[in-house]
């Protein structure tokens, strides 16, 4: 499965663009580019400007859906694929591939609830250890949980699940996405860092949920940040 940065990067290749360029035509500085190519921001504030300069749509490049650019194929040309869908429970799992990441029965983004102080674990998702060593997670601080409500739309959707990585809290890299405790309810949200202290509190859905702008004082009292989302997907 490719990441953002991995799609932007072949993309960009297959247009013949270098980053510098992509950069000039986006309106942003190559270090933007190349941070996200790395994988170290993985929700872009210029996703369309980006999207346009490579001709493809904003959920391709999030999601790696069908991208428009693409010609679908002749039925005459479609062969019949030798892979097959298995359940993963019945297949040989290799342990030094794949780790289990637990999945917990708590609601993210609205409804009552926070994270329980004792977790309690529906199953378990596999994910490989290569993808969460290059995203610098450690299996052992990684939850996953579900997502409620649309203020997050169309990037996360009511019945998504979400990677939390509880060990990345602090310093906020601006931009990226964290799962935080707002008094009894848990939300994932955008967080830009101000330089008061505060915090710009952001939801993808802004025409429907306007920004909310914290100082500093009001941040510690009110905001536990429980981690920050390093994974996302539409399994449930």
């Amino acid at each position: 499965m490719q990441t953002l940065g991995e799609r932007l990067t072949k993309r960009r290749e297959q247009l013949g663009l270098s980053q510098k360029a992509l950069a000039e035509k986006v309106g942003v500085s190559q270090q933007s580019i190349n941070k996200i190519e790395a994988g170290q921001t993985r929700s872009p504030r210029n996703l369309e400007k980006l999207a346009a300069a490579l001709s493809v749509t904003s959920q391709w490049l999030l999601f790696g859906e069908t991208n428009s650019t693409t010609t679908s194929p002749k039925l005459d040309e479609i062969k019949e694929s030798r892979l097959r869908v298995e359940e993963w429970e019945s297949m040989e799992q290799d342990q030094k591939e794949f780790i289990d990441i637990k999945v917990l029965d708590v609601e993210a983004s609205a409804g009552s609830g926070a994270m329980p102080e004792e977790e309690r674990e529906i199953y378990r998702l596999p994910f490989r250890r290569h993808t969460l060593r290059r995203l610098g997670v450690n299996a052992r601080d990684a939850r996953v949980v579900r997502v409620i409500g649309n203020s997050m739309a169309p990037l996360l959707r009511s019945g998504d699940v979400v990677g939390i990585d509880t060990a990345n809290q602090f310093p906020i890299n601006d931009g990226d996405y964290y799962a935080i405790r707002d008094g009894d309810l848990i939300r994932v949200k955008q967080l830009v860092a101000k330089p008061d202290g505060g915090v710009l509190i952001k939801s993808f859905n802004s025409a429907e949920y306007p920004d909310e702008s914290l100082n500093r004082q009001e941040f510690e009292q009110r905001i536990h940040i429980i981690g920050r989302v390093f994974w996302s997907s539409t399994i449930w």
